[in-house]
């Protein structure tokens, strides 16, 4: 993981299953937690727990733990010391053998720069001009500015939500991004006034989830008020592929649309930010307030928080819809981001107009991730680019939207539409199987094509192709299994000194393997030695565990910590 110049903060989570031993457990406050850490020396900024629901009492007949994290910032550069030395540090401090400490890292999310649109002399309802094309990427079709993903030739989502709009029950969406624009036109005002509204990030108005626009160096403002638009944006007049459109620009416009604000930019987003969104969202499921759907436009490296609150909120009977993630010419990885990556998680992938794989050999073009092929089992694919795009500086709608940030709230729609038709009888199945019975709609109504690709359509789509109106035809089924817990994936070459005992029940351990998958996920150079993920990971050979465990052990990038221990396993 990257440094940016900036004080070490720290995740702390104390294993809910733990024995509650004397002299073993994580202090109770945020003063005894700093008192003990600064008497090991180090220096510590502040101690927070994360902030419950306004709501706490749980109201649910169905029991969810929720994590309880704890989050520090310490007073120590993370260009001085590794973070994860310092996550250790405050492990040992702590004197609990319980109590789980991660990094709160800076993730990155690329999204699409090639193509902008100046702000300009421009009408409220200016979307561009067919007849001069310099909204969308000639690189991709289609080759003018329209409305098109909405239609039957592609998502569906147009006659599947018509299909629905008069039923009764009021449907709740997550959208955690950016926040949303006060004054663009598709914004809806439900989306502004919600009570429910969070801001997660940091110095800002917590229950104010607005977007300030702000311009300067790694900010992209805008990015949750375009997606928020996909999602569940008002009714437009604009270009459509036959004639001109007049009709809502969200797939679900109808929904109640709680906006979680995770990050003042999407290219940089906390850890800790994306996990207590998740927490807070289970949180107000469990209170009486029922959120159905989560729509995710980004992610990044694994981390063990993240999976915690997947866990707790597929359980909660909420479905997940994440970004599968972006690349340049494989960079930073070519792979199905996390949460994304996550079983518990629908991972929306991209597919062109034609029909094709969001993938591309041209130098410097954006293009989606997908794979490896055991990641793609819950994935399923939406269309993107050239999509309307909310363009918050000119106060219009481009042509431009790119990246699988797009395809998130097409999968998210399409869900909440399902939840919508089918309200009475999923209610009627525990929590976890409402979120099983909708993906599996999804997944069985997903078109099975792919064209001008060498591989099968599962290589690239998952599932397949987002087909909104069909899955309205796929009944409510109760059949299905259980998907196992999520969790960062096991490095089995930490398993060599252990014997008797299950080396990923112990948290020290699960600290290592999830610094082992962020400096996989991070550094190519040491994907590459374990075949760049393709192979399960039980599968690797004893002589490239090896070759993996000396590139880690000399990589600048990996901390003091995991390199004294894989030291003692080449002993």
């Amino acid at each position: 993981m990257k440094c940016y110049n900036q004080p070490v903060e720290i995740i702390i989570r104390q294993n809910a299953e733990a024995p509650q031993t004397k002299g073993g457990m994580l202090p109770s406050n945020e003063k005894e937690i700093q008192k003990c850490l600064e008497a090991a020396g180090i220096p510590v900024h502040s101690v927070k727990k994360a902030a419950g629901v306004r709501s706490a009492s749980s109201k649910s007949k169905y029991k969810t733990t929720i994590p309880e994290n704890t989050y520090t910032k310490t007073k120590i550069n993370d260009a001085e010391v590794n973070p994860w030395d310092v996550a250790h540090m405050a492990r040992t401090a702590l004197n609990d053998p319980h109590t789980f400490v991660e990094p709160d890292f800076l993730q990155e999310f690329p999204i699409n720069r090639k193509v902008s649109t100046e702000p300009g002399k421009t009408d409220a309802k200016s979307f561009g001009n067919r007849n001069n094309d310099i909204n969308y990427d000639k690189d991709w079709p289609p080759h003018q500015n329209m409305i098109w993903h909405l239609d039957d030739a592609y998502s569906q989502l147009k006659s599947a939500r018509e299909s629905v709009q008069d039923r009764e029950p009021v449907i709740r969406v997550a959208h955690l991004d950016t926040g949303y624009s006060r004054t663009h036109f598709t914004v809806p005002d439900s989306a502004k006034a919600n009570k429910w509204q969070h801001n997660f990030v940091e110095g800002e108005p917590v229950d104010d989830a607005h977007d300030p626009l702000k311009d300067g160096f790694l900010k992209m403002p805008g990015h949750g008020t375009a997606t928020l638009g996909l999602l569940a944006g008002n009714k437009i007049k604009a270009p459509a592929s036959k004639g001109e459109f007049n009709d809502y620009l969200g797939g679900a416009w109808f929904a109640e649309v709680i906006c979680c604000r995770i990050a003042s930019s999407v290219v940089l987003l906390k850890t800790s930010a994306l996990a207590e969104a998740l927490n807070y969202i289970t949180q107000l499921t469990a209170s009486g307030t029922p959120v159905h759907v989560v729509s995710l436009s980004m992610g990044g490296a694994p981390s063990a928080s993240w999976a915690t609150a997947v866990n707790a909120a597929y359980n909660a009977g909420i479905a997940i819809v994440s970004a599968a993630g972006n690349n340049f010419n494989g960079l930073p990885t070519r792979h199905v981001i996390y949460p994304a990556r996550f079983g518990r998680v629908i991972a929306a992938c991209g597919v062109t107009y034609n029909m094709e794989p969001y993938f591309t050999l041209k130098p410097g073009e954006m293009q989606g991730c997908f794979g490896p092929k055991r990641y793609m089992k819950k994935a399923l694919a939406a269309f993107t680019p050239n999509m309307p795009w909310v363009n918050t500086a000119a106060n219009n709608i481009s042509f431009d939207g790119a990246g699988t940030s797009c395809a998130v709230p097409q999968v998210a729609a399409a869900a909440a539409i399902y939840y919508k038709k089918y309200f009475d009888q999923l209610n009627k199945l525990q929590p976890w199987q409402r979120v099983e019975a909708v993906r599996h709609a999804l997944y069985t109504s997903a078109k099975k094509i792919v064209k001008h690709a060498p591989l099968p359509y599962h290589h690239y789509f998952g599932n397949g192709i987002l087909q909104a109106n069909d899955a309205l035809k796929i009944p409510v089924t109760t059949g299905a299994t259980k998907t196992p817990e999520d969790h960062v994936p096991w490095f089995p070459v930490l398993s060599t000194l252990f014997k008797n005992k299950n080396p990923q029940a112990i948290p020290v351990m699960q600290m290592y393997n999830t610094e082992l998958a962020q400096l996989v996920y991070t550094y190519p150079e040491l994907s590459k030695l374990i075949d760049d993920e393709t192979l399960p990971y039980e599968r690797v050979g004893i002589r490239k565990w090896k070759q993996f465990t000396e590139a880690v052990i000399s990589h600048p990038g990996s901390s003091a910590s995991l390199k004294g221990f894989l030291q003692q396993l080449s002993i």
